[in-house]
């Protein structure tokens, strides 16, 4: 009977915690939590990110501008501006292009396309001039 007893207690315990349980806060602005009302208060009165950065920094408080871009974004419910995708430094290959004889003037069809020589394939690195075209 002890047992049921002890069963219905370690249920009540744990429904109590279910009912009274918040999660915790988030970690991902934990510096400027404590600062909010002065940042928003700054960013209102015009101040540039740049400068609420450097006042930050006089309370001993680093973050960078961008940090404070997205949490004031995350306290006015705003969307953070996106940064454009960053460019690979690939390029495309090069396509070759096929030059094709000019038509005679009487020709009404264009004339066949001819293969040009298979060129060396472009490799990566500086454009060096060729000693033999010079």
């Amino acid at each position: 009977m002890s047992e049921a007893a002890d069963i219905a207690a370690r249920t009540q315990r744990f429904n109590d915690a279910a009912r009274t349980f918040t999660t915790p806060p988030s970690t991902r602005h934990a510096k400027l939590m404590p600062l909010k009302e002065g940042i928003v208060e700054l960013r209102q009165k015009g101040a540039s990110l740049r400068l609420i950065r450097e006042l930050l920094a006089t309370v001993e408080v680093a973050v960078g501008t961008d940090t404070i871009a997205r949490f004031l974004a995350d306290v006015n419910g705003d969307q953070a501006p996106q940064r454009p995708p960053r460019r690979s430094g690939r390029r495309r290959a090069a396509v070759p292009a096929v030059t094709s004889p000019s038509p005679p003037a009487q020709t009404i069809a264009p004339p066949p396309r001819t293969e040009l020589p298979a060129e060396r394939p472009r490799t990566r690195g500086p454009r060096v001039a060729d000693p033999r075209n010079l």
